[in-house]
């Protein structure tokens, strides 16, 4: 007997994404406490390098990035996987130039941390870096490599300005008040001072401006999104004596011209957003939701409908949608559509007090207009 195999899909290599992202929180804490500990002490460097001096907001922006895309990390998204990877590496890259103790210890920390990321990549292989996620995504790297540019560029250009900039919690500050438009009282004495100041003003307004756009109007549109549905489900439990008519297909929507036409209250339920999106467009009142769902057809108000029209693409899709509200309510009339002629008992069966074939009907009628009947 041949052994069975396991797809390679099924292999999922590397940490678990919940000890990954555990992990992500330990080293981005570690490197914000190494940024700390460099700013307040300061460490002997073991050799001249390009950046002596000018780690603190390397590891601090390299820690705050970890810690924010640690709960990203835990639902494998490919976006956050990519920018944990840059954040140790930037680390590693200002230990090599900033050669101290301290730094060397943040570099085999994110060494340790990146060899776990590339371990479990094939676990973030799935789907595409776009999308919502991205752009925040992008956007926060924006604004933490700006405040970046502003730490390092106040410290090395402090003595440029009027009075001078010293110390980290100095270049903080102005780096903040700077890019917040907001202004402070260090003025920039030189050219090269006066370039810098005018380059932060603007990464501070460009990156503020997409900050808003990335992540306050996804919130704002879920809550709209949620006040719409709550004033929805109001209106679903205020229906008397309507009919639930369920698909979105041609024929529904022709069935709810007709109901429409005739002034009788009704609701369609579909389970697909874009057909869904269609006749609400139409005007009709349309609900996206499982029509197979008891809970979601008590939501209907199903136990005051008048009746209930199964109209799904499928045969399989009517009849699983009879025999669910024929479970709930046994007085309740529900007519279905059967795709094919042999399906009309076996909806019967499950509990329609009537079935339409509309291949058979329309055989009909052609019949009758040709024979002069009628």
């Amino acid at each position: 007997m041949t052994p069975s195999r396991v797809s390679p899909r099924l292999r999922r290599p590397g940490l678990d994404p919940l000890i990954l992202a555990l992990a992500a929180v330990a080293t981005g804490a570690y490197l914000i406490l190494t940024a700390f500990l460099s700013a307040l002490v300061t460490f002997p460097s073991l050799y001249g390098g390009a950046l002596v001096g000018l780690d603190p907001p390397f590891f601090g922006v390299a820690g705050v990035v970890l810690l924010a895309l640690a709960y990203r990390l835990r639902n494998q998204s490919r976006v956050a996987w990519f920018f944990s990877t840059a954040a140790p590496s930037l680390t590693f890259v200002t230990a090599a130039l900033s050669p101290t103790l301290l730094s060397l210890g943040a570099a085999v920390v994110s060494l340790a941390f990146l060899g776990a990321l590339y371990a479990s990549r094939v676990r973030f292989y799935r789907g595409a870096m776009s999308g919502t996620e991205a752009t925040q995504s992008a956007v926060l790297l924006g604004l933490l490599l700006s405040l970046l540019y502003g730490l390092v560029g106040a410290r090395l250009l402090g003595g440029e300005f009027s009075p001078p900039i010293r110390g980290w919690n100095e270049a903080l500050y102005f780096t903040v008040m700077t890019m917040s438009t907001n202004g402070t009282n260090y003025l920039p004495a030189t050219e090269g001072a006066r370039l810098y100041s005018v380059v932060l003003v603007v990464l501070g307004v460009g990156t503020f401006l997409s900050a808003i756009i990335a992540f306050f109007v996804p919130f704002l549109e879920r809550r709209v999104t949620n006040v719409a549905r709550r004033l929805e489900r109001s209106q679903m439990e205020q229906l008397r004596n309507h009919v639930i008519v369920c698909g979105t297909s041609p024929q529904v929507r022709a069935i709810a011209t007709s109901l429409r036409a005739a002034q009788v209250p009704f609701v369609i339920v579909g389970a697909e957003p874009a057909g869904v999106e269609a006749l609400q467009r139409e005007g009709f009142r349309a609900v996206l939701g499982e029509s197979s769902s008891e809970e979601f057809l008590r939501s209907l108000s199903l136990e005051r409908a008048r009746a209930l029209v199964a109209a799904e693409g499928s045969d399989a899709e009517n009849l699983l949608t009879v025999i669910t509200a024929r479970g709930l309510l046994p007085d309740l009339r529900i007519v279905a559509l059967a795709q094919e002629p042999g399906t009309v008992p076996k909806l019967k069966k499950a509990g329609a007090n009537a079935v339409v074939n509309l291949l058979s009907v329309a055989a009909n009628l052609i019949r009758d207009a040709s024979l002069g009947a009628g």
